[in-house]
């Protein structure tokens, strides 16, 4: 949509909150949170619905309707129709990668000192990803990281029953030459085309992925997309693909696809969110198949400082009912209390961000070294506060996100990885200027 778009989206967003202020204070009756979240899918879906059913009865002066939307670009996508229809929203789910644009659009409010004094239990690096200008402006609420995904009883067949998993990509590479020699009637491995990947292995490796120390310490003027940071895990893709061990999805990050193709039972490795966990393991124990998870595999040398923050946080518009605001609030902090992150952490496998609620998975017998939820949160708990794992902030994220994308498909079909990172950059950074122009 965006920059262009979303100025008009603020004016009439505006508006349309300001007339319904002035027609809400002569209703009686429960305020109306209407929450818009991204999980469409039937069981995480139906544990909102569930947790705002619990929050009603418990509050019956607040009536909370969650919103299912397909994806986070999509949430941004209504709201302009929102602004349209005056239809709009008390609580709003929007990504990690959204948090400058909702920032700029001077549409939601920060929270008060009060509210951001209650996340001390929060792991340090979601805090540092939400906190711009040295203000918290997003409940956090669902945080992953890439992990990989091994169907082991392939790799039995291939003699690699007692292996461990890769942790690097050459590594990786190795062992699907391995697949390829025993005979093994499978592919090798499956990830989507996603920045997010390169955005990890950047950070793992420290680099920035845009100046102005990643946008937070001055507003990122130029993306660093040709760096060896993201050429590297491009050039082994490449090979990867060349070799006929690479099985692409098909639609730019489709998740969903991927985790699909690995349940069908003849891949060997899905590189995928740690979010998903729950419905792989699931899915797998139905195939007939058994599945470790190990962490994300980075270049061979790489100091690997860390995982980027992937997930959401919550926002509530700046111009709503003061009333509507603090029921809007209630129920964001009951949904990212200490329960119910631990019992999201369950059903979803998203890291639990508190340690409270990780104490409490660990009295369930959650978190037990060596499982699939272990490696997958200690892989993120293990995270060193640098600029790189901070994690980016500028308002075009997307949209650049959507030049690495095409430039990933490019390099998939056949095109120079270095000067197709350089064109990438070039464009990059002409998006990036222009949203600065602009805010």
């Amino acid at each position: 949509m965006f920059p262009s778009l979303w100025r008009r989206v603020v004016v009439l967003w505006r508006l349309a909150l300001a007339l319904a202020c002035l027609g809400s204070a002569s209703l009686a009756g429960p305020v109306r949170v209407e929450f818009w979240h991204i999980f469409s899918d039937a069981p995480r879906a139906r544990w909102m619905q569930e947790r705002a059913d619990a929050f009603n009865r418990a509050h019956p002066d607040i009536q909370v309707v969650p919103v299912a939307h397909t994806s986070y670009p999509q949430v941004f996508q209504a709201l302009a129709t929102a602004a349209r229809t005056g239809k709009a929203p008390a609580l709003v789910q929007i990504s990690e990668a959204g948090t400058q644009l909702a920032v700029d659009s001077m549409l939601f409010r920060p929270l008060p000192p009060q509210v951001a004094r209650q996340f001390g239990d929060y792991l340090p690096a979601v805090l540092r990803y939400y906190t711009v200008g040295g203000r918290l402006y997003g409940i956090p609420f669902n945080t992953s990281s890439p992990v990989l995904y091994a169907n082991r009883t392939l790799l039995r067949r291939a003699g690699l029953g007692d292996a461990p998993l890769p942790r690097t990509l050459e590594e990786l590479t190795r062992t699907c030459d391995a697949l390829k020699r025993a005979r093994v009637p499978a592919r090798c491995l499956t990830f989507p085309v996603d920045a997010w990947y390169f955005e990890q292995w950047a950070a793992q490796g420290g680099a920035l992925w845009v100046d102005g120390q990643n946008g937070r310490r001055q507003r990122a003027t130029q993306a660093y997309l040709d760096s060896e940071a993201v050429a590297r895990p491009l050039r082994w893709l490449q090979q990867m693909n060349a070799a006929g061990y690479y099985l692409n999805p098909g639609k730019p990050e489709d998740n969903a696809g991927s985790t699909q193709l690995f349940l069908k039972g003849n891949v060997a490795f899905l590189l995928t969110s740690s979010s998903r966990i729950g419905q792989v393991l699931a899915g797998s124990r139905q195939g007939g198949f058994q599945v470790d998870v190990g962490v994300m595999p980075v270049p061979q040398g790489s100091p690997r400082q860390g995982l980027v923050v992937g997930g959401s946080s919550l926002w509530i518009p700046r111009e709503i009912p003061a009333r509507t605001a603090a029921a809007a609030q209630a129920f964001a902090l009951d949904l990212t209390g200490t329960a119910n992150l631990a019992a999201w952490h369950r059903l979803s496998g998203y890291d639990p961000l508190r340690a409270s609620s990780v104490k409490l998975l660990r009295q369930q017998g959650w978190l037990q070294p060596g499982t699939a939820h272990a490696a997958a949160f200690e892989q993120f708990r293990a995270t060193r506060p640098t600029p790189a794992t901070s994690g980016a902030l500028f308002g075009s994220f997307y949209e650049v996100r959507a030049v690495l994308h095409a430039s990933i498909d490019r390099v998939l079909k056949g095109a120079d990885v270095t000067g197709t990172l350089r064109a990438a950059k070039a464009r990059a950074d002409q998006i990036i200027r222009a949203y600065n122009a602009r805010f």
